[in-house]
């Protein structure tokens, strides 16, 4: 196996987790011609980037390394065919993702490109977080939203960023992603205080947590870091390289291929304009919309970009 490193410049914080800080991943070539990307979250729970690479070495991956593997094993597979592999699919379509410093004005825009909802990352300062979506939601009326916080409220606090919104801001939430950690007498407390909650972080017994609360709670899926095969999950990307924004693309198209289009939730799958451009990111095109642009070429595409990269043995 082969690799090469990358760098991506975030044009604002990405989460409460997270600053605006270059972000390093390597992209991942096998012995088969596949290619994944695999870039790691520390601060999100994930294990180093260089123990992911470890344990690549030591043929054990961890769960990243895991996922790229599949990865790398599906895009070898259509490369030698000739074909891409969104040849017969249909990527569903996105909200808008939007970083912590998003504007007025940017949301404004994504509302001309044709978006209808946004998902936006807040810090757990809560009043101006409150302030800045009445804020930004006054600029799109029709918008629906979806609040992450990344696990950084105590379940006093979720309770009271909800009692701040008006009856009307609450009508246009979609949902809370992980507004703070999973506990099923916790998150069981804010259902019953009427807030719709989306879960995203893993946690022990993930595969039971929607079996465990008395109302249903959207589920996140980041091929990326996990698979499902089961119920009707927002697919995103894992805010990683392009070749990885177009695994989650191609994961989401699969699952969901046969399903009534009505049925398929907004997915986050379009994010690549959180990073200043690179050569493949302008193949997906830097006029967004919630539309996911294919690229050109075998596999994920970017038959030509990849080849042209500095190939490391792993």
């Amino acid at each position: 196996m082969q690799y090469t490193t990358y760098t991506l410049y975030p044009v604002g914080a990405l989460s409460a987790r997270s600053a605006a800080q270059p972000r390093n991943g390597v992209l991942l070539r096998g012995d088969n011609g596949g290619y994944a990307c695999l870039q790691a979250w520390p601060e999100l729970g994930d294990n180093p980037l260089e123990y992911e690479l470890d344990a690549l070495r030591d043929g054990s991956p961890l769960r990243l390394g895991a996922r790229a593997l599949q990865c790398i094993e599906l895009d070898g597979a259509a490369r030698a065919k000739g074909v891409s592999l969104f040849d017969g699919l249909v990527v569903p379509k996105s909200h808008a993702t939007l970083t912590v410093s998003a504007t007025p004005a940017q949301v404004y825009n994504l509302h001309q490109r044709g978006f209808r909802m946004g998902k936006i990352k807040v810090i757990p300062k809560l009043s101006t977080t409150v302030e800045r979506l009445v804020n930004l939601a006054s600029m799109v009326p029709d918008w629906k939203w979806r609040v992450d916080f990344s696990c950084t409220l105590s379940k006093e606090e979720a309770l009271q960023f909800w009692d701040m919104l008006s009856d009307a801001m609450k009508a246009r939430i979609d949902f809370i992603e992980d507004p703070c950690y999973y506990d099923v007498d916790v998150w069981q407390s804010l259902q019953d205080a009427g807030i719709p909650l989306g879960y995203d972080m893993p946690v022990p017994g993930e595969a039971i947590i929607p079996r465990r609360t008395t109302k249903p709670m959207m589920r996140l899926v980041k091929p990326a870091r996990h698979h499902s095969n089961s119920g009707l999950p927002v697919f995103t990307t894992y805010l990683d390289h392009p070749v990885g924004q177009c695994w989650a693309a191609y994961c989401a198209a699969q699952f969901y291929t046969g399903k009534p289009a009505s049925e398929i939730p907004l997915c986050g799958l379009v994010t690549h304009h959180v990073y200043r451009p690179n050569p493949f990111s302008e193949r997906l095109g830097m006029d967004i919309t919630p539309d996911f642009h294919v690229p050109a070429g075998t596999g994920l595409g970017f038959d030509d970009l990849l080849e042209a990269l500095p190939w490391k043995k792993l």
